[in-house]
């Protein structure tokens, strides 16, 4: 909370004093006390409300592979620009978001492969104003690529604390998610969610909320025509903030995993680290 700046003007007074034949009428003179007035107080509740936005989402990837003793880095940058429109859908919001451009770069190649079919793509989510997800909706569900982007924007937008907000308050939530494409893979993450507390964020009264999230996986499936189990974890950690009017206004989150890929049919398991760091940024 941040305190209320208020400023009170002194009363000045004058008075006239009686001669000994007559007596002459007191004078007087004072201001009326001006208050400044003071900013409005934080929130105590906060939750999303309709609005239109377009974020800048830049992403980057760094993996490491080790096969038969060797390592084997690969670097993949992304940079997209997503329009966010959001709509009152009885007591929940309708989110429709369009991904406007894709960019893929680095070592690992410049294709943006089946992700580029996205481009100019609409995806929808239904939630509710405090960010809990209760559906999303792909342009084409059977596009595993699209159930991959959908898959992600569960986590788009952050979820709130429950009234009153207060710095420091905490709070955890479990989340098991099962994703299918070539590869089917169950991630379960424990996540713990923290009110770091009102800041003004590029002129904004923002709430600032970090969460960490500690999750393992497991999968398996075909991929390049190879039988192939998946198992490992990661953690990741998430700095958002959100307008005291209801506005996302992005953030930063990092995350950092190794997953053990083990190619049945050649008895060979590969280890593989991943470290991606990613950037939300509202455009004006």
């Amino acid at each position: 909370m941040y305190s209320r700046l208020v400023a009170v003007a002194a009363a000045v007074l004058a008075f006239g004093c009686a001669s000994s034949r007559s007596s002459a009428p007191g004078t007087a003179l004072a201001n009326a006390s001006a208050a400044v007035p003071a900013p409005p107080r934080d929130p105590s509740a906060l939750r999303y409300a309709p609005t239109a936005v377009r974020y800048l989402i830049e992403q980057s990837n760094h993996t490491v592979q080790e096969v038969m003793g060797q390592s084997i880095p690969a670097d993949q940058n992304t940079r997209q620009v997503l329009s966010v429109a959001v709509t009152s859908a009885g007591n929940d919001l309708a989110l429709a978001l369009t991904i406007d451009s894709l960019e893929v770069s680095g070592t690992a190649g410049n294709d943006a492969g089946p992700l580029g079919a996205a481009r100019g793509q609409t995806f929808r989510v239904v939630l509710a104003p405090s960010g809990l997800v209760s559906s999303v909706t792909p342009p084409d569900t059977s596009n595993a690529a699209f159930r991959q982007i959908a898959a992600g924007l569960r986590e788009f937008l952050p979820r709130l604390p429950a009234a009153p907000i207060t710095a420091g308050q905490t709070w955890i939530d479990t989340v098991s998610r099962t994703n299918s494409g070539e590869l089917t893979v169950t991630v379960n993450s424990v996540r713990e969610h923290r009110v770091v507390g009102w800041e003004d964020r590029d002129g904004t009264r923002s709430l600032h909320i970090t969460t960490t999230s500690n999750y393992t996986l497991r999968g398996s499936g075909q991929a390049q025509g190879q039988s192939m189990e998946l198992s490992g974890g990661g953690q990741t950690v998430r700095d958002m903030f959100v307008s005291r009017t209801g506005v996302f206004l992005g953030g930063v989150d990092s995350d950092s995993s190794l997953v053990n890929a083990n190619v049945v049919s050649m008895g060979m398991v590969v280890p593989v680290r991943q470290n991606s760091r990613s950037t939300i940024t509202r455009l004006p």
